[in-house]
Parts: C-alpha cells; structure tokens; sequence
C-alpha cells in the first residue's frame, strides 16, 4: 500500500524540455473579477504547469481548451471597452500538464516548478501537514476491467471474487466455469485469458486493487503500485488500452472513458449489494452520493452501499504547496473554479461526474482558509 509519497517507485521520465518549462509568471484583476494568466516573456503566456494522472487527462485537457478561448474571449472584450485593438492571437493552451501517473505527480510535485498533482490515490493527513501540503477533490470517474473479447455485443459480468482468480492465474480460459455461472446466457470462447496491467504508479490501479481486495483471494492489497504475478504491463491508462486492443482475448484495467472509445468491452461487476452494475454516470454519481467529505480525507465513497453504486468509482484529488507563490495558488484557484463549473456542462459525455455542488463549496472553504482567497462563486460564461 502506498502510504507515504514517497512509497512506491518513481515513474520520473526524462526532464522536461526547455521547450515545455515556464516562465515566471506574475498575475493581474480583469474587470469580470477573474485572475488571468499574465504576459510571462515576449508574447507567450503564463500557464498553470501540473502533472500526475492519466485517468483525470481527458478532460482536463478539454477544460484547458475551453479555458483557454474563455480567457481570449474577456482579454477581447477587455481591450475593446478600453478602445485598443480586439485582435487577439491566442498563445499556447492555459495547462501544461504532464499525465505521469497518480505516483509520479507526487514526485513532480516537488519540482517548484509544477504548481499542482493529481492523484486518484489520496495523501493522507499525516503526510500533508509533514509536507506542507492541501488537497482537494476535482472530479469523479470510473475505472473498469476492460477486454478484447468477440462477445457479439453482450457485456460480460464478473465478481471481486472471480476477478481476482483472473489477475492471479487462478481461471487461465474464458470458458472457465466460474466465468460461465456468472454468465448464462453468453457463449464464452474457449481463448487463453492474457492479463494486462499498469507498470508505473497509478491510481487506477489503486481504485482496481481496492475492488479486488474485496475478495479473499487477492491478497496483495489495495496500492497504487503491485506486484502482479502474471501478465505484461504498460505505462498509462492509454498504454494499457493498446495493450489489451493489441491483445485478442487480454483483460486489463483502464478509466472507462478512455476505454470506450478504444472501442473495449467495459465488463460489468457485482456490487457490495450482490447487484449487476455498468460504470455510468448514474452510478459512478450513487457511490459518490453515498460518500461523505472532509477537507483532509477527501471523499470516502468506498462503503457506500445504495445498491446501484458502481464499485470502482474513484475521485481525483488536487495536491499543492501550502506555501507556494501567492500569484500561483490564485491562479491555481481560479482555473479549478473554472473547471467545476465546466465539469458540470461536460464530464457525463466524458465519463466522469462532478462534484457535488455541497462539496465545491466546501471546497470553497477549505480555499479561502488555506489560500486566504474571499470565497466566490464558481465561474459562469
């Protein structure tokens, strides 16, 4: 089990290029009320620089680009109330963020020039105050097991306990008997099963091993970094994704998005409450539900039990210096705002769920105590 930031192995690649580093970036008001990305050397702009999760990737790269154009857009606007020119030439995209994985953006963090980590595996109390760190919640999301199996369309239902006999060498053939009772009206090939899983520190692993730890066979815990016993792995939800598409009759494990438009079989699990349940956002939003919030423990939507929760629902958590530049923190601060209220408009299309709107503002909260920022209310266009 991870339990420190520093457990785990280092998934660090090569440094970053020059190309890719930032510049020192100072900040300034727009009349919306707004903190924007300020001139960061000739005509380029400052961006808000990060690192971590590839599950959380997608969307926040569509949030940086609408971001991004919502910021052009007011600059305009701006400059025409002002009578100088509206022309505007955007610069490059408001987030450089590095998806590393959950462990390796941790690592970065400690890099002064990353302003911010995200992780589906949560620091604990202890490490943030050792650290002088905050966390918060970003976004919910699903992570699934995912097959290359010829099903003819029929979506394959599997237990914690089954699962786990799979990621251990127990059932070797689809056509095993524990896979068939749970399937009846599927007719299984008789295929080698081929495990695929993730090599760096992940915190879809940690979200799939604490299904997995549910069943008594699996024995190597809930981490975000294992020791598999069989199989061969990959780096990222992406590379695990062209592993399995790579591999007729593979099983591995992904953010469910990212895998349904790879075109996998997302497999259907049985529930704390013995229920067959798909990762949708109606589920992934029961377990979340079920869930309750605090400032240092994050959500804890594991126990929940509603009977229509989806068991591998995982959230992704912001991690950022305490004590880090001012101008970076507001910064930092008004792009999530942003992407709360964004999240809201696109995350179900995505496969991701936003937060609750009780949680962002207690977010809010946890802000203007640890960041000394007036709390207000989340971005509108």
């Amino acid at each position: 089990m991870l339990t420190s930031l520093d457990d785990g192995r280092s998934v660090l690649r090569k440094p970053w290029g020059l190309g890719r580093r930032i510049a020192v970036a100072s900040a300034m008001f727009l009349g919306l009320g707004f903190l924007v990305f300020a001139t960061a050397g000739a005509n380029e702009e400052g961006r808000l620089t990060g690192a971590g999760s590839t599950f959380v990737n997608p969307i926040l790269q569509r949030v940086s680009t609408s971001y991004q154009s919502y910021l052009a857009a007011d600059r305009v606007n701006m400059a025409r109330h002002e009578g100088r020119s509206g022309d505007w030439t955007a610069g490059a995209n408001a987030l450089d963020y590095d998806p590393v994985g959950s462990v390796g953006g941790l690592e970065r963090l400690r890099d002064p020039r990353v302003m911010f980590a995200a992780t589906e595996v949560p620091v604990s109390a202890a490490n943030l105050t050792d650290r002088g760190l905050v966390q918060f919640p970003l976004i919910n999301g699903a992570a699934a097991a995912v097959t290359n199996l010829d099903l003819g369309g029929a979506a394959l239902t599997l237990d914690a306990d089954t699962l786990a006999a799979i990621f251990t060498g127990k059932i070797a053939d689809w056509s095993d008997p524990a896979i068939a009772l749970l399937n009846p009206n599927i007719a299984l090939p008789n295929l080698p099963i081929s495990v695929r899983y993730r090599t760096d520190g992940s915190g879809t692993t940690w979200t799939v091993t604490g299904f997995l730890a549910r069943s008594t066979g699996w024995t190597l815990g809930q981490a975000a970094k294992v020791t598999w016993p069989l199989g061969k792995g990959a780096d990222g939800n992406l590379g695990v994704i062209a592993a399995v598409k790579a591999t007729p009759g593979a099983i591995g494990y992904a953010e469910v998005g990212q895998a349904t438009r790879a075109g996998l079989g997302i497999v259907q699990l049985i529930n704390g409450a013995g229920r067959v349940v798909a990762p949708t956002p109606q589920t992934i939003r029961a377990a979340v539900e079920a869930g309750v919030w605090t400032a240092e423990g994050g959500i804890s939507a594991t126990a929940a039990a509603t009977g229509a929760d989806w068991p591998m629902t995982a959230t992704v958590y912001i991690v950022m210096r305490r004590n880090q530049n001012t101008a970076q923190n507001a910064r930092a601060v008004t792009f999530f705002r942003y992407f709360y209220a964004e999240a809201a408009r696109v995350g179900d299309a995505l496969g991701y769920v936003a937060l609750p709107t009780k949680v962002t503002a207690e977010v809010e909260a946890y802000w203007a105590t640890f960041f000394k920022q007036q709390s207000r209310k989340s971005a509108t266009r």
